[in-house]
């Protein structure tokens, strides 16, 4: 240990006689460690680390899955009800809801709060595993009609909202003009879902939900019992399915059950994302180890006189490795630290990125950084690293000291220059596999830019508001005078073009889908009825929205006064259940499942949006006129619709001072946030391309300028005997195009592979598309050239006299 600490010393000693070799390998090593710390640090906090509930692999979140509907949806109460039942592979099954409302107004020192409500069955929180932090939880005995008044506070709303009072518990607060009592707080990043501040036992749910097979409105958390697998638990609901698909042929037909560890619900499409990027800045480490390597290489050869000197003085194989191991720890714990000072100084940025990516548990968001798990991980590359580093010197045959210091030892690019040519090609192999999967997901970012979402989103601002029970009623005439009498004012405000409500937020699907059928068409069996999404508009929403009239008409101020019942159908819907038929003159039978349906006409065709989301087709949509409790209000403005904030919230203010707004933001913020995950994942494979690509050059630089340095004997006998400037060129570009060669041969065929493997990541775009490839070969045949430029004027400049004297 003595002789390896005074080895540190001295290889400290020689690598500050030679700044710029030192700087070049630390910089190289801590882009490599510092890229690849900072994307870990991220999947670990979002795919390995441990969830903050209790033997949290075991709990799965349920779901019903629907032949038209992609992925899972809420099931339905009774549904629930008879999967707890009758499931034999979970230990228990809990619900709970976020509609109907999804938020509610708080009052505190008679300041009025909208606040996320969760509704929530009394085994919720000992399924999860959580203890509050204050107080209790929901239990059994408050999920029950005659004792469900209580609340449970999520740790951040206790302290925006109550100041971390401890006395919290037991005070009675107003949530929509009911009065709670709180009962406990959360710990802090324990509440699940992430975005609930105020939790109320499940048994709130009106008697209607809870009894219709129609309505999907809980969601469901199970524990798997010991022994249980999830292919058994699957196939175990599988079987549950099939029996009320037997029993209820209308409404379960063709329902199965979808079951996904709780970590996958979680993290939901961003694991691909966030395992794309870790193959990547692990394919930059592996770039920059090879540079690394390459020039220790080097700085090996120039050290043989001295290996060769000490092995005559008695110095063994272990000695050697031993200096050359000192040398590469010092370097790499250099370059280790300086890469996880730059892991440190890119997170928050990372940590941003990820916060606008939709569905991501901001509680999982917050737990990335650089912890323990991180540092071993940047430390053993390092260590590895380290290690693998000292051996390549040693891959050479041991010189002697006869050969190295006779005058005519040269040290030719013979076959002691494979081996860097060989680290350089392969340098380029995986460059190419990074540039081509960059250029895939940055091709896919653009033309999902590229795609109209079918309505105006310039100058639109939006803001959701939720009219508080029982002052306020579903559909009633004190709540369509509210929404008539704000949108009123709004439209009269000054900058203000337009304004109107839907019932959802634009790119967000609705929450409400229907049965139904068209009136004359072929009878449909049970269970097998269309369904479509349903949104409630005010008359102006098509105007402000930017959604252009095809045929007949749009709804009218008199269609919400009369109360009558229309339809308003967009493009889609009319050519998938109207085609060939004149929409204006159909009707469509809603309550499917019930004795008598009722039969309401289409008035009008409007043109379709992506109204689930740019990257989503076009779906069928049915538009009825009307308000509701909770709204979306949008202001269309001549100016920045930013400004328009402040006077909506005036607006809502003046007709009643304790109805707040919430989500307020531009239209334009809410579609560039809907594609957070895909901006992100394109701008870090664009940053690791380049980092990629800038390292390749510098490898292939560092290879021929030493090609060149060891070969200035060589050149000068050759323009000695004749060879023009124009031949010692070519010498110096071929061997670049060797390696070069080699590198893209290897390269194109490994990026086909892995651009299979990100295809989910893709939009529109195919896995051997021809611009990606073309983009990745050109900028590395452009990094070749610009690499190779240097040191072949170098080469062409060798003066043949000097170079024979110096011979």
């Amino acid at each position: 240990m003595q002789t390896f600490i005074r080895d540190v010393f001295y290889a400290t000693r020689n690598l500050r006689r030679a700044p710029g070799f030192t700087a070049t390998v630390v910089v190289t090593l801590a882009l490599g460690v510092g890229a690849t710390a900072a994307i870990f640090s991220c999947v670990y906090a979002l795919l390995l680390q441990s969830l903050p509930f209790a033997d949290a692999g075991r709990i799965i979140a349920l779901s019903e899955t629907h032949p038209q509907i992609t992925g899972g949806i809420e099931a339905t109460y009774p549904d629930y009800e008879d999967w707890k039942a009758q499931q034999r592979s979970f230990t228990q099954i809990a619900a709970y809801s976020t509609l109907n409302p999804e938020t509610v107004s708080l009052v505190t020192d008679g300041h009025a709060e909208q606040v996320h409500r969760v509704l929530a069955s009394g085994n919720f929180f000992p399924l999860l595993g959580i203890n509050p932090m204050i107080g209790r939880v929901i239990g059994e005995q408050d999920d029950k009609p005659e004792s469900d008044h209580v609340a449970l506070l999520s740790a951040s709303a206790w302290e925006r909202y109550f100041g971390r009072d401890p006395g919290v518990v037991g005070r009675s607060v107003s949530l929509n003009g009911t009065a709670f009592t709180i009962i406990g707080v959360l710990p802090f990043g324990a509440a699940y879902p992430s975005e609930g501040e105020v939790w109320l036992p499940l048994s709130l749910l009106d008697q209607e939900t809870r009894e219709s097979r129609v309505w999907h409105s809980v969601r469901v958390l199970a524990r798997l019992r010991r022994g249980v697998g999830l292919t058994e638990a699957r196939a175990d609901m599988q079987t549950i399915s099939a029996r009320l698909a037997t029993a209820y042929p209308a409404t379960n037909r063709n329902v199965g059950a979808l079951l996904k560890p709780l970590r996958e619900e979680l993290v939901g499409r961003l694991r691909p994302a966030m395992l794309s990027l870790l193959g990547a800045v692990f394919l930059v480490l592996l770039i920059a180890c090879a540079n690394v390597a390459n020039l220790l290489m080097v700085r090996a050869t120039a050290q043989r006189r001295e290996i060769a000197v000490r092995q005559a003085l008695g110095a063994g194989r272990a000695q050697i490795f031993s200096q050359f191991l000192a040398q590469a720890v010092v370097l790499c714990l250099l370059g280790g630290a300086l890469g996880i000072a730059l892991a440190a100084g890119v997170l928050p940025l990372l940590r941003v990125a990820l916060a606008h990516t939709a569905s991501l548990d901001p509680a999982m968001i917050r737990s990335i950084g650089l912890n323990m798990p991180v540092l071993l991980f940047a430390l053993l590359t390092c260590s590895v690293t380290a290690i693998v580093f000292s051996l390549f010197p040693l891959v050479n045959r041991s010189p002697r000291l006869t050969e190295t210091l006779r005058a005519g030892e040269r040290g030719n690019t013979g076959s002691r220059s494979r081996k860097r040519d060989a680290l350089v090609a392969g340098e380029i192999a995986i460059a190419v596999v990074v540039l081509f999967v960059s250029s895939l997901v940055m091709r896919s970012f653009q033309k999902l830019l590229a795609v109209d979402p079918g309505f105006r989103t310039d100058h639109l601002f939006s803001a959701e508001i939720a009219l508080a029970e029982p002052k306020y009623g579903d559909d009633s005439p004190i709540t369509n005078h509210f929404f008539e009498q704000l949108l009123d004012n709004i439209a009269r405000s000054p900058g203000v073009s337009s304004a109107a409500t839907t019932s959802i937020v634009p790119l967000r699907p609705s929450q409400v889908m229907t049965r139904f059928l068209i009136e004359g068409a072929p009878p449909t069996a049970p269970g097998t009825f269309p369904a479509a999404q349903i949104r409630y508009v005010s008359p102006g929403f098509f105007h402000t929205f930017g959604l252009a009239l095809q045929s007949g008409r749009i709804f009218e101020q008199k269609d919400i006064e009369n109360g009558v019942q229309e339809f308003v159908v967009n493009a889609a819907f009319a050519r998938r259940y109207l085609g060939g038929r004149n929409a204006l003159g159909a009707n469509i039978l809603l309550g499917v499942l019930s004795p008598h349906p009722e039969r309401i006409p289409v008035i009008g065709v409007v043109s379709d949006a992506h109204d689930l989301g740019v990257e989503s087709d076009v779906q069928p949509e049915i538009y009825l006129p009307g308000f509701g409790l909770h709204a979306v209000l949008l202001v269309r403005t001549f100016t920045d619709p930013a400004s328009a904030e402040p006077m909506v919230r005036s607006a809502v203010h003046m007709l009643d001072p304790d109805q707040p707004i919430y989500h307020a933001q531009t239209v334009d913020e809410l579609v560039t946030n809907s594609m957070a995950r895909q901006k992100m994942t394109a701008m870090l494979l664009g940053i690791f391309s380049f980092v990629a690509l800038a390292l390749a050059a510098i490898g292939i630089y560092g290879v021929l300028s030493y090609s060149v340095a060891q070969r200035a004997q060589e050149i000068g006998v050759r323009m000695a005997v004749g060879a023009t400037r124009a031949h010692i060129l070519r010498l110096v570009v071929s061997q670049a195009a060797q390696f070069t060669g080699l590198g893209l041969a290897a390269g194109v065929g490994t990026a086909l592979v892995c651009a299979r493997i990100i295809s989910g990541l893709l939009f529109q775009t195919g896995t051997a598309d021809l611009p990606a490839a073309c983009v990745a070969i050109g900028s590395l045949a452009l990094a070749t050239a610009m690499a190779a430029i240097i040191p072949a004027i170098r080469a062409a400049s060798v003066n043949p006299i000097e170079a024979l004297r110096a011979e």
